[in-house]
């Protein structure tokens, strides 16, 4: 016990205790010591006692010790759910890179939501050797699994990945997972030919269209204007509303009737984006949808109509 902080060594006793209540409450008053001491809480979580388990999981949030990383990857196949929720989130918390070595260890090892939560653990260490299993983890049959593994990928950034990332929008049958995969491609190079974001453009869930819209926006492939102008009808006011930003970044003339006509949307939002893309794209021929906007009900989008008119009128 010499080796202990004086409060670890006084607690050691309880965390042996034959109540389980009483080790609960042991980790729990020794839970900031997660990090100096990983491996009484690793102990812990092999404990007959699901209560006990629990607050080990929750005391090694983040932990990047190989032995705790160990214990939480075991408590995945934890007969307890909120052991189970517990230690998939200490996992996904874990920000130090020194972790990555052990997560990959034991990334072979676990299948299902088990390998989706290891995953998510590697997901913000950008490893680069978590590239190779990520991409095979895109064809697995469970789609969480899938979508982890499109975040280890949105991290990396790598070049390499995004014919694959690409193939995950055209093909997975998950919108989930569509819609991880479209807002990955914002590492792509600026001006890149993605067809596969004019696809998602036009998927079945508003919430992919929805996301291609902004990574349009973001990465500006060539010749999206006209598929953006056609996304100013979508059903969905939020695609609209992003496929008007997005038409503001191309600063394309084409693009002022159709963002003039989304001036006379009952949502607000949309206007908004409108009378900004106008004034974004900054042609003389956007001045008579302005002045429209102007007089808009809504003070927002009389303030931004009016900033684009001044700007407008001080070039001519």
């Amino acid at each position: 016990m010499s080796d202990y902080d004086p409060e670890i060594a006084a607690a050691l006793p309880r965390l042996t205790d034959g109540d389980p209540a009483v080790r609960r409450i042991a980790l729990r008053d020794i839970a900031d010591y997660a990090d100096d001491y990983p491996e009484l809480f690793s102990l812990a979580a092999r404990d007959a006692d699901a209560g006990v388990r629990l607050e080990a999981a929750l005391a090694l949030e983040g932990a990047s010790d190989d032995a705790a990383i160990d214990a939480l990857v075991a408590l995945l196949g934890d007969p307890d759910e909120d052991v189970i929720a517990a230690a998939s989130t200490a996992l996904a918390e874990i920000l130090d890179p020194a972790a990555a070595p052990a997560l990959l260890r034991n990334l072979p090892r676990v299948q299902g939501e088990a390998r989706a939560a290891v995953l998510a653990g590697l997901r913000q260490l950008r490893h680069p050797d978590a590239l190779a299993p990520a991409l095979a983890s895109l064809d697995d049959a469970l789609p969480a699994v899938r979508r982890a593994a499109v975040g280890v990928l949105a991290y990396l950034k790598n070049d390499t990945a995004l014919a694959a990332l690409e193939r995950r929008i055209v093909e997975d049958a998950d919108p989930a997972v569509r819609k991880a995969a479209v807002a990955a491609l914002t590492f792509a190079p600026a001006g890149s030919p993605l067809p596969s974001l004019l696809r998602a453009l036009k998927d079945s869930d508003w919430q992919v269209r929805h996301e291609a819209a902004i990574t349009l926006g973001r990465v500006r492939p060539p010749d999206a204007t006209d598929s953006l102008i056609a996304a100013l009808a979508d059903p969905s006011w939020e695609v609209r509303q992003k496929a008007a930003a997005a038409l503001g970044a191309y600063r394309v003339a084409q693009a002022i009737p159709a963002l003039g006509e989304a001036l006379d949307h009952p949502i607000s939002n949309v206007r908004k984006e409108a009378a900004s893309a106008l004034g974004a794209i900054g042609d003389a021929a956007a001045i008579p949808a302005l002045e429209r906007a102007a007089a808009d009900p809504d003070v927002e989008v009389r303030k931004i109509a009016g900033r684009a008119l001044a700007q407008l009128t001080a070039k001519t």
